[in-house]
């Protein structure tokens, strides 16, 4: 070994350059658009006598300062002329739930940062102070690393989710003092964390049942047996609900999904349509008497002494109808056959959050939610 000498080697050609932009006989054959990544350039100003506080980057019209997940809280605190006797100023970032037990309301901070932005030991006080302080990504909670839980307020169970940006002024305790004591300027902040999806969503202009034999690795099927009345003699029916795989969805999404209903054809009667009047648009299919709807259902827990409160609420109707690959020329749901004497019923339809929902899913010891 000692005598071998290293073969020769040649510099590596250099890499081409790549450009997101197409040449000439190329095609884009999928992307996904990003949201609009600009930083906001509105001011939000609480103004008071003892101080003013300035918070940049924020949407104009706002109605309280809205940051993302790990967003930065810049601005300045500029001091007023009351401020004699003054000896620090303190910035505290808070989170705090407050949840309702049996109608008593309890409070608990999760989140507590304490940064002092000027101290009078230290250097003659300025007039305006600089404010820099990030969210941070997560909290304890009871010993469980989580992520920091949205801004949130549910009505039943009655809970909340808060946050608050206070500048503290304190001032040395003094008998008989003309001086006023401690001021303190609270600003509650909305924190909306966002998530994207590891996968775009398939398109709901396409077809489910050309997608699902090219691409069944797109699709999550969940499937459930809906027993069917008794003393009827017919056999039970097996629903199948098919949604995007990736199953993580942003509030804004069109969510397409694909209902079939399986089972004999006698049992398939009391599903098929009897008054289909074209409406795309219809959220319930009435087949027989029986309404098929598909709807988004949010579920919020709140855990006081062990105890669970639990409320459901609908944020979401789908909008469906049948099969685009099932219409014969007129509306009506048809009977598609699959052997072994089954039958099967099959509708395509789309779901889509409401507008007012502006909070996602997240969950911690005392308070979850999720669809």
């Amino acid at each position: 070994m000692g005598n071998d000498t290293l073969p020769p080697y040649t510099p590596s050609t250099p890499s081409p350059r790549y450009s997101s932009g197409l040449l000439p006989g190329e095609q884009t054959v999928e992307s996904t658009h990003r949201a609009s990544s600009r930083r906001p350039t509105g001011v939000y100003r609480r103004i008071t006598d003892p101080l003013t506080i300035v918070l940049r980057d924020q949407h104009p019209g706002s109605t309280y300062p809205i940051y993302g997940r790990c967003g930065v809280i810049q601005g300045d605190v500029i001091l007023g002329n009351v401020t004699d006797g003054l000896t620090s100023v303190i910035l505290k970032l808070e989170g705090h739930f407050l949840l309702h037990a049996s109608g008593i309301p309890v409070s608990t901070t999760f989140l507590s940062m304490t940064c002092v932005l000027w101290n009078a030991s230290h250097t003659q006080r300025p007039r305006t102070i600089p404010i820099e302080v990030t969210f941070p990504r997560t909290f304890d909670d009871g010993g469980q690393t989580r992520a920091l839980p949205p801004t949130f307020e549910s009505s039943e169970p009655r809970a909340a989710c808060s946050y608050s940006l206070t500048i503290e002024l304190p001032r040395p305790r003094q008998f008989l003092s003309l001086l006023k004591g401690n001021e303190a300027v609270k600003v509650p902040l909305m924190y909306r964390p966002q998530s994207r999806p590891h996968l775009p969503i398939l398109s709901s202009d396409l077809p489910f049942m050309s997608t699902v034999k090219s691409s069944p690795e797109e699709w999550h099927e969940v499937m459930c047996t809906v027993p069917m009345s008794q003393g009827s003699g017919l056999a039970h029916v097996k629903c199948l609900l098919f949604i995007p795989s990736v199953q993580t969805y942003a509030l804004s999404d069109t969510i397409p999904f694909h209902l079939q209903i399986r089972g004999s054809p006698a049992s398939l009667v009391p599903f098929l349509e009897q008054g289909y009047d074209g409406n795309q648009g219809a959220t319930g299919q009435q087949s027989g008497g029986i309404v098929i709807r598909v709807y988004l259902l949010r579920q919020s827990s709140v855990k006081i002494h062990g105890q669970y409160a639990t409320a459901c609420r609908n944020i979401g109707e789908g909008q469906m109808g049948p099969s685009q690959s099932l219409l014969s020329g007129h509306r009506t749901v048809l009977r598609h056959p699959l052997g072994e004497d089954l039958d099967s019923l099959d509708w395509d339809g789309v779901l889509r959050c409401g507008e007012d929902v502006t909070v996602p899913s997240f969950s911690t010891n005392q308070f979850s939610v999720k669809v």
